[in-house]
């Protein structure tokens, strides 16, 4: 009996070091991001529009402006690495505290033909979304099916940012970090203000590297299922849902013309099918007078805009939000 007592207190002390190391390694690894922020607060504030999508939302739409011109208090949701599957997750955690009036979703049609992996935001979401259903559910449907090593350790993901671990645990332990600051992330190229990434001006070549075409043959078949259950959500719920295109380069737009008509069409005939209204801002019926769609306009070819850019167009979107 006394083994067996020894047994089990060895078991019980395994685990409390084991978990305190993986506490201790997430607290100095992972880094402070705006997704803490984001999360902070939509679990303590109303908002009447919600922004989803990609990074090209997080660069390119401010909610501030939309605030300024609509009058409605507005939140950008957007990420890199955000797949609809997580768009419609952190819909369903705003919507535990309000029911928002109208949802943009930004489309990269990228996201509709590649497979979610271990990119960008891959597990910042669920990290730093507080206990609920919504969490489990998202646990579920997404971190068990992909890899349960984000749930279990987090930090796995930040294991190279071993280095930067002492600037890690300053952050944290700063007036900064515990108020929801943004001073982090003020990096000489971007800085987190005003709700929205904002992109500093980029002089010389721009990249290419990260533009992904839409490919109707590589269809990801979970970004359907869950946009579909987004916009059955915001249906029975009684919530505006309005999707957008935003402007890529023209030396995009012309060197891929096939590739974006092609994709064009195609979301244009699928969002008809579901009454939703579509707004490609690379489109002749839509396109922005007096915009500059040059690439000297965007970082890189596959259209994260400057900030100057991204305010500009963020006046003509809440235009067309007050006519809806």
């Amino acid at each position: 009996m006394r083994s067996f007592k020894r047994v089990i207190l060895s078991v019980f002390c395994l685990l409390f070091i084991l978990a305190a190391a993986n506490t201790v390694l997430n607290y100095a690894l992972i880094p402070y991001s705006y997704v803490r922020i984001m999360m902070h607060q939509i679990t303590t504030e109303n908002y009447d529009t919600v922004l989803l999508g990609t990074s090209h939302g997080l660069n390119g739409i401010s909610p501030k402006i939309l605030e300024e011109q609509t009058g409605e208090k507005t939140i950008n949701l957007c990420l890199g690495g955000e797949y609809p599957r997580d768009a419609y997750y952190l819909l369903r955690q705003v919507c535990k505290k309000k029911l928002p009036k109208k949802v943009v979703y930004e489309l990269d049609p990228g996201y509709w033909c590649t497979k979610e992996g271990q990119r960008g935001d891959f597990n910042r979401i669920y990290y730093e979304m507080p206990w609920s259903e919504v969490k489990f559910e998202y646990f579920v449907n997404k971190m068990l099916k992909l890899d349960f090593r984000a749930t279990l350790f987090p930090w796995f993901y930040y294991r190279g940012q071993l280095k930067n671990t002492a600037k890690i645990i300053s952050c944290k332990q700063s007036k900064d970090y515990k108020n929801f600051g943004v001073q982090a992330f003020d990096t000489g190229g971007q800085k987190f203000s005003d709700g929205f990434l904002k992109n500093f001006p980029v002089s010389g070549p721009k990249e290419e590297k990260d533009l992904v075409l839409w490919d109707k043959k590589n269809k990801n078949k979970d970004s359907f299922q869950y946009f579909e259950k987004l916009a059955t959500f915001c249906q029975k719920h009684h919530v505006k849902l309005v999707v957008a295109v935003l402007p890529v380069p023209r030396e995009t737009l012309q060197k891929y013309q096939k590739k974006y008509q092609e994709s064009d069409a195609y979301f244009r005939t699928y969002m008809k099918k579901y009454g939703i209204p579509f707004w490609n801002y690379n489109h002749p019926d839509r396109q922005i007078e007096d915009f500059d769609y040059s690439l000297d306009a965007f970082t890189d070819y596959e259209g994260h805009m400057n900030m100057e850019q991204a305010e500009d167009f963020s006046v003509r979107l809440a235009q067309d939000l007050k006519s809806l």
